[in-house]
């Protein structure tokens, strides 16, 4: 692929991410690392994503500053540290590909259970955040999967849409900063090309993150609510794909 046509690529692919994780509050990786993993390489990607597109999660931040909780926040993100601990270990004696697998499975479960119209809700918020932390933790440290577990407790919630994208922007932002110094503590960096690139397609972030901030304001409660459950699945599809084609 020439220089030209990967800008091209990974322009068209980063303002998806952007305008989708805009709207929902979460799933740029989701979106993103499909398309970008082939052209880019694993570790450029992870690369890419964490220190290239601070720009635009800076501006998400500051659009959503007067919508989060910092107590849902605060208290999501140390389950989410909790749940890493025992992730990490878990990976090292067990295999990845049935983490994936068991991951998938549970979210899709819990999707049909809803679609049930199952009363779901957990009574005790602060006990539901921090265990929707820890197994967002634990299945990033398992799988590199963080979004779907905490997006799936918040719609049980049933939250408005304004606090519910707020919250998951800051809970995303502070891992995604953990992520960055754990990148750094281990010698990894952006490198020069990959900076160029990120400014090559700063444009077509920006102009994601604009056109998914209106879409926003545009959708209702109950298409929110569905884009995210799509979402969802998107993370369940993955997880199970990279398992049992690891298996077969």
């Amino acid at each position: 692929m020439t220089d030209a046509l990967l800008i091209v690529f990974v322009s068209i692919s980063v303002f998806m991410a952007s305008l989708f994780s805009t709207v929902t509050g979460f799933g740029f990786a989701l979106v993103a690392v499909p398309f970008l993993m082939p052209v880019l390489g694993a570790h450029e990607t992870v690369v890419f994503i964490i220190f290239g597109t601070c720009l635009v999660k800076m501006i998400v931040l500051w659009n959503t500053r007067k919508h989060f909780e910092w107590h849902t926040v605060a208290v999501t993100v140390a389950g989410s540290v909790l749940g890493s601990l025992p992730g990490s270990y878990l990976l090292n004696a067990i295999s990845p590909v049935y983490l994936q697998i068991l991951l998938g499975t549970v979210l899709v479960i819990v999707l049909f259970m809803m679609g049930m119209h199952l009363d779901l809700s957990v009574k005790n918020k602060t006990v539901g955040r921090i265990t929707a932390g820890f197994l967002s933790g634990f299945s990033a440290a398992t799988t590199s999967i963080s979004g779907p577990p905490v997006a799936l407790y918040f719609l049980t919630e049933g939250r408005d849409k304004l606090v519910t994208r707020a919250n998951m922007c800051w809970i995303f932002a502070f891992g995604n900063i953990g992520t960055m110094f754990s990148l750094a503590l281990s010698g990894s960096s952006i490198s020069g090309d990959l900076m160029l690139l990120a400014a090559y397609v700063t444009l077509p972030m920006l102009l994601g993150t604009w056109i998914g901030e209106r879409c926003f304001y545009k959708i209702n409660q109950h298409l929110f609510i569905r884009l995210t459950q799509i979402f969802i699945v998107i993370g369940a599809c993955t997880a199970l794909y990279r398992g049992i084609t690891a298996l077969l």
